[in-house]
């Protein structure tokens, strides 16, 4: 028989994987529950924009940007 404290070492290696079992399952599940659709989300998209190129203000009538004030 093996000796108690290899015993309890071989629990907590198996415990271990078990754990790192479960999360895997668990990203697998979250990553295909939020398969992309192909669709544009407007918000996150302007706002990726903004980041990109800054505050895009629109022409006035005269062709120069608007001061925004």
């Amino acid at each position: 028989m093996y000796h108690p404290e290899t015993m309890h070492e071989l629990a907590k290696l198996r415990s271990a994987e078990e754990r790192r079992g479960a999360e895997n399952q668990r990203l697998a599940r979250l990553a295909k529950s939020s398969t992309p659709t192909g669709a544009i989300d407007a918000v996150p998209f302007r706002q990726r924009l903004t980041r990109l190129f800054g505050a895009i203000r629109p022409a006035t009538s005269d062709g120069t940007a608007s001061s925004g004030a």
